[in-house]
């Protein structure tokens, strides 16, 4: 039960990192030298940082192995 938040964190990561992907793929689709798909690519990197901080702070707090 010590290792449920961390596992939690971890799988808030996992689904930023789908959304991301997502919005990564949706941003090359419409092209990256348009204005739209410059600002979803953008997106999808930050959400990337993002779930990068979250595994981090994940890891911080509520390290697996005590």
């Amino acid at each position: 039960m010590d290792a449920l938040p961390f596992f939690i964190m971890l799988a808030v990561a996992l689904i930023d990192i789908v959304f991301a992907a997502w919005f990564i793929r949706r941003g090359v689709t419409e092209g990256a030298g348009s204005a739209r798909g410059r600002s979803t690519l953008m997106v999808g990197g930050t959400m990337i940082i993002g779930a990068i901080m979250i595994i981090a702070l994940a890891f911080f707090l509520f390290g697996p192995f005590g």
